[in-house]
């Protein structure tokens, strides 16, 4: 799985920095470091409300800083999930 978070002007001023950050937290407490690749693009065209976060070249979500974790278990773990 790729996850891949915009870090454009409109998106870092709503804490894209901090939504890889704590990305990169649960990647690891969750030993699913071979499985994820996080990486950081530029404008994903959907920066109206929330971080632009897209999973694999299928689907863009858009994140506030503030449900990572839901996010996490919703859009990674329920994919990921054996």
């Amino acid at each position: 799985m790729i996850l891949s978070v915009c870090v454009g002007s409109s998106c870092h001023l709503r804490g894209s920095y901090r939504i890889i950050s704590e990305l990169q937290q649960l990647i690891e407490e969750h030993g699913l470091g071979d499985r994820i690749t996080l990486q950081a693009n530029f404008c994903a065209g959907r920066c109206q409300k929330a971080v632009a976060v897209k999973i694999d070249e299928d689907s863009c979500v858009e994140l506030d800083s503030t449900d990572v974790d839901g996010f996490f278990a919703d859009h990674v773990l329920g994919v990921l999930a054996p």
